[in-house]
């Protein structure tokens, strides 16, 4: 079977270098990953209506236009 470049590689940089890349892997740590969960309907349908929410700021006038009162 033939060798992956990367594993071609790594077998140099352990020869030339003298390092092992494998050392920096790291393993699962804290994370188990039987226990990840996707987001439930209501979360999703929560975590948009909270993205998509339309600016109150400009009051009580809904399509945006204002009045600008002549001082003559």
């Amino acid at each position: 079977m033939a060798k992956s470049a990367a594993k071609k590689r790594r077998e140099k940089q352990l020869r030339e270098t003298g390092f092992n890349p494998a050392i920096k892997r790291g393993g699962w740590g804290t994370i188990n990953h039987m226990t990840k969960t996707t987001k439930t309907k209501a979360e999703l349908l929560s975590s948009k209506a909270k993205k998509h929410k339309k600016s109150h700021s400009s009051g009580d006038l809904e399509n945006g236009s204002f009045f600008i009162p002549d001082n003559k």
